[in-house]
């Protein structure tokens, strides 16, 4: 992953990065302009954010924000899917 930069919640009182488990990625969707990938567990919550460092340096700041939400948008759709599927089987 060399060149990511993975973004999570910190805990006020531990700035220590919590360990992201990969079960908990249910779904994901790529961020536009290449900027890297989001991903959600089942309900559809946000849990890691994998940025691609050398697209950031040339993204327009202000397109950075509307680029994530409709990531995650994608993603939360993407498991909304995921669940219907697996309670029709």
């Amino acid at each position: 992953m060399n060149g990511l930069l993975r973004l999570h919640d910190l805990d006020a009182e531990d700035d220590r990065r919590p360990v992201s488990r990969r079960d908990d990625h249910f779904a994901g969707a790529d961020i536009d302009a290449g900027l890297g990938r989001v991903h959600v567990d089942e309900a559809g919550d946000l849990v890691a954010v994998d940025l691609d460092e050398r697209a950031l340096r040339t993204m327009n700041p202000a397109a950075l924000g509307g680029h994530l939400l409709a990531a995650i948008e994608r993603a939360e759709q993407a498991a909304r899917a995921e669940r219907i599927e697996r309670r029709r089987l």
